[in-house]
């Protein structure tokens, strides 16, 4: 017997509306990896199974492989690895060699000087110091899109033009960049000159590729992705939705902090991330953070409250059922992650140190792993590991798929994170019924209360020690902390209100046209006012709103965030 949904998408007939068509943008994530925003991509394609989504998926390199089984509405999947290939057209294998050959043949100096250097010379000065003009920088990026669509993407960057172009663009302005920010040595040797080009050559791969014909495209993450979003709807005319998890920005200006490359090199990636989120939310029909701590940094950088909606996780309370395993002699206390810098573990094992000075039976139950490019921290972690001792009371667990029967072991669940956005892994947790100790970065403090767990603040390892033995301090704290958890969790974050809003706000960002959600849903107006919910909780230093009904979001489990 055929589902709702089913019957829907067999409706197409002379006068029937079409499916939605909805491109997904994601880097690094979903499907290849596990963790929060994989998980809530997988469960946003599954559960709004009457659209039809293309998903653009950037990748570290052609060898990685999906960790998800696609939902059956994907009806176009192109991986888009960044490296570890050697020309843009190995990522097309439906481009035919004599198609490839017209695009070399017409890819000659008087091309590129004509119809390709003017576009590339305003990309490189929104990245080395002009003015921010948005409207300029997307439309060159259109450009250069169109300009790959005929012309060969690799000629193109190894030509003498190019390099002439981006050497002179660099000498030009980078001095001024330097000096304004106090920085008087401005040189840059040849090595560091031609990695930049390596990357901007890299940075644009997505522009080589034919970019689907969809009525949304839909940026799971500022960047790259929101880089494709703006340049189809330039070309498609498609509505713009960009979800934001963690703070893309916000953490980049991190990772560059920590990174020992040259003033150049953090200069340009750094400006890279900061005019990629700018263009995006000028750009954006929509700008849906999984929390409302992340209105701060969009309406800082410009984007209208009008446009903005919070968009939270949620969960089906059905697959997670609360643990019943009662207070123990030794009380455990589990993590769960991908081992990664902003996750914290050093603090978090500074912290452990703690706790088992004063409570030796502890135990620490650690279950993640970590991904490519963080084996350096992962080793940096295991060394202060043993440095403090804690090879018998702190046990790296390693990846786990099932979240339930990990936290079913623990007493109390902990996150010491410096960044995060809505976290899954303490969704996760409060339904399992599992107190929480969590530092206050991102929307935690929108989930977690004073009656089901505590907050401390980031690289705190005293206090995130301190906050671990008070939760534990009594049974009866514990199972009270935990009973709440489990209670906030079901009332607030749910499966249906993930996906009320989701459909509410595309119908929000549609162009005009007839959908299977337009032709079955309420009109945008109706859509926007059902976001505000009654019982959603309280932002930071604002009254409730409330209003007839709420829509406000959630999404489905996958394995344990590692």
């Amino acid at each position: 017997m055929a589902t709702d949904s089913q019957s829907a998408r067999a409706d197409t007939g002379p006068g029937a509306s079409r499916p939605l068509r909805v491109l997904v943008t994601t880097e690094a994530t979903y499907p290849f990896n596990w963790g929060g925003l994989s998980t809530w991509c997988h469960a946003l394609i599954s559960e709004l199974s009457e659209i039809d989504f293309s998903l653009l998926a950037v990748a570290a390199d052609p060898f990685v492989k999906t960790q998800f089984e696609l939902p059956p509405n994907v009806v176009d999947f192109r991986p888009l690895p960044l490296w570890g290939v050697r020309s843009a057209w190995e990522l097309d294998p439906r481009l035919q060699a004599r198609a490839l050959h017209r695009r070399q043949r017409r890819t000659n100096d008087a091309a590129l000087r004509d119809d390709f250097v003017p576009a590339y010379r305003v990309l490189l000065g929104q990245l080395l110091g002009d003015e921010r003009d948005d409207q300029g920088l997307a439309e060159a990026l259109l450009s250069i899109y169109r300009f790959f669509g005929e012309h060969d993407f690799d000629r193109s960057f190894r030509s003498q033009v190019v390099w002439d172009t981006f050497a002179d663009e660099v000498g030009t302005k980078f001095p001024g960049v330097a000096n304004r920010a106090g920085y008087e040595d401005t040189r840059v040797s040849l090595a560091e000159l031609t990695s930049a080009a390596q990357w901007i050559y890299h940075w644009l791969f997505p522009l080589s590729q034919r970019l689907p014909e969809v009525d949304i495209a839909h940026a799971t993450m500022a960047g790259l992705c929101s880089l494709i979003a703006v340049v189809t709807k330039l070309e498609h005319g498609a509505g713009f939705l960009l979800s934001e998890h963690g703070i893309y920005l916000r953490e980049c200006y991190l990772a560059e902090h920590a990174s020992s490359g040259s003033l150049f090199g953090k200069v340009l990636k750094l400006t890279f991330a900061r005019r990629m989120t700018e263009v995006a939310y000028t750009f954006a029909d929509a700008v849906a953070p999984c929390c409302d701590y992340n209105h701060r940094w969009e309406g800082r950088i410009g984007v209208e409250p009008a446009r903005i909606r919070t968009a939270y996780y949620g969960v089906d309370p059905d697959e997670y059922p609360p643990s019943e395993r009662l207070p123990a002699e030794a009380p455990v206390v589990a993590w769960a992650g991908r081992i990664d810098p902003l996750k914290d573990l050093e603090t978090l094992l500074r912290a452990a140190a703690v706790v088992l000075e004063a409570r030796p039976e502890v135990r620490f139950h650690l279950y993640g792993s970590a991904p490519t490019g963080n084996e350096k921290y992962h080793e940096r972690c295991l060394a202060l590991h043993a440095k403090l001792g804690l090879e018998q009371a702190v046990i790296f667990k390693g990846f786990s798929t099932n979240v339930v029967e990990a936290f079913s072991h623990a007493d109390l669940v902990v996150l010491s994170s410096i960044s995060e956005g809505f976290p899954f892994s303490t969704l996760e947790a409060m339904l399992c019924g599992k107190p929480i100790v969590a530092t206050s970065v991102g929307g935690i403090a929108e989930q977690i209360t004073p009656d089901c767990g505590r907050l401390v603040r980031p690289r705190d390892p005293q206090a995130l020690g301190a906050a671990i033995l008070d939760v534990l301090s009594s049974p009866e704290n514990c199972l009270a902390l935990a009973g709440a958890a489990r209670k906030r969790a079901v009332s607030l974050f749910g499966i249906e209100r993930f996906q009320a809003t989701h459909r509410a706000i595309y119908e929000m960002v549609t162009p005009g046209g007839p959908t299977q959600l337009q032709a079955d849903r309420a009109t945008p107006n109706a859509a926007a006012d059902r976001l505000v919910s009654a019982d959603r909780p309280t932002p930071r230093g604002k009254k409730q709103r409330h209003a007839d009904a709420g829509a406000e979001p959630a999404v489905a489990r996958a394995p344990i965030n590692a």
